[in-house]
């Protein structure tokens, strides 16, 4: 089933060599997660989560702070937390408090960059095989296949 696994295991490397490869590749890969998740202190992000709760450490800006205040006091908005997610919270309330739910997102999702450049990277790879190394126009290629929209092909 696995011919190339075999090929490797009958191949005159030893075990200590391989156990230090794979050593070395686990150790890199732990740190790459902990660069991209800190495990600093949370404790300054409390007012994402919990807006309604008084923090005293929230590290905001005074106008971002006096929003939250006043976005705390409401009661309508409390209860509208109650019944939605993170994200779909803050997002309600970009209309009303536009600098505060953007501090949020920003906060909530800190990879969206990071997402598409990874996604036409894989694409690009994808696309441009060796079955297909003759294409010369990529871009259309990658627009489509990155793109969020479906395809109406019945339209076409």
């Amino acid at each position: 089933m696995f011919s190339e696994l075999h090929d490797f295991l009958e191949s005159d490397m030893n075990a200590n060599s391989l156990k230090e490869s794979i050593t070395c590749h686990l150790r890199s890969l732990l740190d790459k997660f902990n660069q991209y998740f800190l495990t600093e202190n949370v404790e300054p992000f409390d007012w994402v989560r919990q807006p309604f709760t008084n923090c005293s450490s929230n590290n905001l800006p005074s106008e971002l702070e006096d929003a939250l205040i006043e976005l705390s006091s409401d009661r309508t908005l409390q209860a509208s937390f109650a019944s939605k997610t993170l994200d779909e919270f803050w997002l309600s309330v970009v209309q009303e408090y536009p600098g505060l739910s953007k501090a949020a997102m920003d906060i909530l999702t800190p990879f969206g960059s990071t997402y598409l450049c990874e996604k036409t990277f894989s694409s690009l790879a994808y696309i441009k095989n060796k079955y297909r190394c003759r294409l010369n126009s990529m871009e259309e290629n990658l627009r489509v296949a990155v793109s969020s929209i479906d395809p109406r092909i019945d339209l076409l």
